[in-house]
């Protein structure tokens, strides 16, 4: 009979321990979870700046091709008068 008196309180023991570790588990992988964001922002954010900087770095360069176009060009003026001299 004694052995009946002491395998509930085994039983509750077991379930405690059970839920405690459950718990860790859990905690554990929301840790995991919760680095797995962190990265996953972080290398969307690096991704974003890399693509911004690309961008402006076009930018730049089609600034710079067209001012050096516009540069080369000379500066004719058509003139719909024609001077005296010429006819």
């Amino acid at each position: 009979m004694p052995e009946q008196a002491a395998s509930p309180k085994l039983n509750q023991n077991e379930a405690e321990t059970l839920t405690r570790l459950l718990e860790l588990e859990l905690a554990q992988k929301r840790a995991a979870w919760k680095e797995a964001g962190a990265r996953r922002r972080n290398a969307r954010m690096m991704s974003f700046a890399f693509l911004i900087m690309i961008i402006i770095g076009c930018l730049f360069g089609l600034f710079f091709a067209f001012s050096m176009v516009r540069d080369s060009k000379p500066n004719e003026r058509p003139s719909s008068e024609m001077l005296p001299g010429e006819r």
